[in-house]
């Protein structure tokens, strides 16, 4: 039985087209401490935190790949995707550090893990 998970993540930014602005996507991949890719993770199971300024970015989307696209076999591969959060005028360069949360209750046992990351914004071009 697993006592936590193992969290690997990657982000970046993209232009949104209505409302135009910047959102920050991330890849990240989600295992067991046996190395057993886990499955079936939503939204409510994931939190993304800003540690730059301290806040939580509202999720937007989660996507789990292999259940979207079975073919990928990339079991435990999630898309998270935030509002909004940055203007097209914000100034730039900055530099932004997030701390991702998975997490599963069961009961009163909570099996969780945590991996940080970095997304530099360097404007639009």
């Amino acid at each position: 039985m697993a006592t936590h998970f193992v969290l690997q993540a990657s982000g970046a930014m993209f232009k949104t087209l209505q409302p135009k602005g910047w959102t920050f996507c991330f890849g990240v991949y989600v295992c067991d401490n046996e190395g057993v890719p886990v499955e079936g993770l939503k939204k409510s199971n994931f939190s993304v935190w800003l540690l730059s300024s301290v806040g939580e970015p509202t999720l937007n989307m989660v996507t789990e790949l292999n259940a979207e696209i079975p073919s990928s076999r990339m079991r435990g591969i999630y898309r998270l995707q935030t509002k909004i959060i940055l203007a097209m005028e914000a100034p730039h360069p900055q530099q932004f550090v997030f701390a991702i949360r998975a997490g599963v209750s069961r009961g009163r046992a909570t099996t969780q893990g945590f991996t940080t990351t970095a997304i530099t914004y360097l404007g639009d071009h």
